[in-house]
């Protein structure tokens, strides 16, 4: 269950793009800062880089998962360092919103995973899991820093029965 939240925590990373009505204005000037951001991410994760992922979060990262649990950057870097790879895996963010104040820049995002993994029985399961979050992002000299991300609600499924839904606290 936790590398479950470990997945929601950082479902950010995972290609952001704004794709539906209502969504954050592209000719928003930070949307282009905020995607290449996530695809940094994206690709340290991937890469197993530990340093490369260190480099993107400011020095008091906080990231808080859906049941309000805290963890700080190195032990959030571990956990993701722990995920198996899963080459079935299918995954989208959407950046919903983008708000600029300054020095900071607050995201909010949706993701969305499809996977197929085995059951306690053994038999094949389609996987969903739908998180929607918010990151704040400081500006450190010329380099946006992602300082925290909280989950606000996530929701897994398997075979389209909803079997985990967690709202933030």
């Amino acid at each position: 269950m936790r590398a479950l939240m470990i997945v929601t925590i950082f479902c950010f990373a995972f290609g952001a793009t704004a794709q539906d009505k209502g969504q954050a204005n592209s000719d928003d000037p930070l949307r282009p800062v905020s995607e290449g951001r996530y695809a940094a991410m994206k690709l340290a994760m991937a890469a197993h880089d530990g340093k490369a992922i260190s480099e993107i979060l400011a020095p008091d990262f906080i990231s808080e998962d859906a049941s309000g649990q805290r963890e700080n950057a190195d032990t959030m870097i571990q956990e993701v360092l722990a995920l198996p790879k899963d080459p079935l895996k299918v995954s989208n963010t959407t950046i919903l919103a983008i708000k600029v104040n300054a020095e900071s820049a607050t995201v909010d995002q949706r993701y969305d995973m499809k996977t197929t993994k085995a059951g306690p029985d053994g038999n094949k399961r389609d996987v969903e899991l739908v998180a929607v979050s918010t990151d704040t992002w400081i500006k450190s000299k010329d380099t946006w820093l992602l300082q925290r991300t909280v989950t606000n609600q996530m929701d897994y499924s398997a075979n389209g029965k909803l079997l985990i839904h967690k709202v933030h606290p």
